[in-house]
């Protein structure tokens, strides 16, 4: 079970330095990791479906899961995080970033993937909600609907990160963008322990960004990019029950990655393809097609995220409002996906 609040003693010195520690150990990790894959031949080699042209080392995202998981350890051994809490963020992170390590190293099936990715929602919502909100739920009951929900919510996290995962620089930007704002409302709400895990994740995916950045020398690989995805829907799911933090706020902030990864799957199912296979069809892989070099489409969605940011923050100050400022946010990511398309249609017409 998850405490609604936390108490936690930071010496403000303290606490800008241990950022400082976990960025710079992150960037050096990260080159020191680029070696190692180098070395063991751990390369994403360019395919037809690729966005860069050089084999580039891949799985440097293991640094900063590595590095997080380490700052919950340490702050829950310190007595400053519930153990409820520990247990929610700690078994799934650690079978989610597993599981996608090892599909970095041996291309393992879909259908194992997505086991444990159900796994770790499983155990996630089992101590962040189920055991709370009532342990004797029926089925089609809203608390049975709310559970089944964020069970969703997680998994395709999990695997939209996953996806939008394709051009240099733009899941470690998205990650920073999240859980920097993210983590201030936590902030406000005296949810000082998840703020500060929050913020220590900016810290040392910024690190990685380092070398992320166009033109990328790294790729963080399915083990990060699908274990940000699971924190994202994690701490959204507990600002939300825990501590009243309207997962539309999330959302938004959000915005870029769900809308396009949803849209665009909705369109491969309707259009009868393969869904589940690989491919190059997300409105920002197709800005990439149409001639944008890697630093263009990062710096727009950059600016798109910062849009949709002061969004959220106003709404989070006029909540009488959200409902409405969320409606507006759709309409907005809907207007930017159809300027894309009109770019680069992702079905040309012939």
């Amino acid at each position: 079970m998850i405490e609604g609040s936390q108490d936690i003693n930071i010496n403000a010195y303290w606490f800008l330095a241990s950022l400082l520690v976990f960025f710079f150990l992150s960037l050096g990790w990260v080159g020191c990791f680029r070696h190692y894959a180098w070395g063991k031949g751990l390369l994403d080699v360019p395919n037809a479906r690729s966005s860069h042209q050089r084999p580039t080392p891949r799985g440097g995202g293991m640094v900063f899961v590595v590095l997080w998981l380490g700052a919950v350890l340490l702050t829950w051994m310190m007595g400053e995080l519930p153990s409820g809490t520990a247990l929610f963020l700690l078994p799934g992170g650690i079978l989610v970033a597993g599981i996608g390590y090892g599909d970095d190293l041996y291309n393992l099936s879909p259908l194992w993937r997505a086991l444990v990715h159900l796994i770790a929602a499983l155990i996630a919502v089992y101590f962040l909600w189920a055991v709370d909100a009532n342990p004797h739920w029926e089925m089609f009951s809203w608390s049975a609907l709310g559970v089944l929900g964020a069970i969703f919510a997680i998994v395709w996290s999990i695997n939209l990160f996953n996806f939008m995962d394709g051009t240099d620089g733009l899941a470690g930007m998205e990650a920073c963008f999240v859980f920097s704002v993210g983590g201030e409302w936590l902030w406000q709400a005296g949810a000082y322990g998840y703020a500060y895990l929050a913020w220590v994740l900016v810290a040392a995916v910024a690190g990685f960004l380092v070398w992320n950045w166009p033109p990328a020398r790294i790729f963080m690989g399915d083990g990060g990019s699908s274990f940000l995805g699971f924190l994202i829907a994690a701490f959204a799911l507990a600002g939300q029950v825990c501590w009243d933090i309207p997962i539309v706020l999330w959302m938004m902030i959000y915005g870029v990655f769900w809308f396009d990864a949803t849209v665009t799957l909705l369109r491969r199912i309707l259009a009868g393809e393969r869904w589940y296979t690989a491919h190059r069809s997300h409105a920002y892989q197709r800005l990439h097609q149409a001639g944008w070099p890697h630093r263009k489409v990062l710096l727009a969605v950059g600016g798109v995220n910062t849009s949709l940011v002061a969004a959220a923050l106003w709404a989070n100050a006029n909540r009488e409002a959200l409902p409405w400022v969320f409606l507006a946010t759709l309409m907005f990511l809907g207007v930017a996906y159809g300027g894309i398309e009109r770019l680069r249609p992702m079905y040309p017409k012939e």
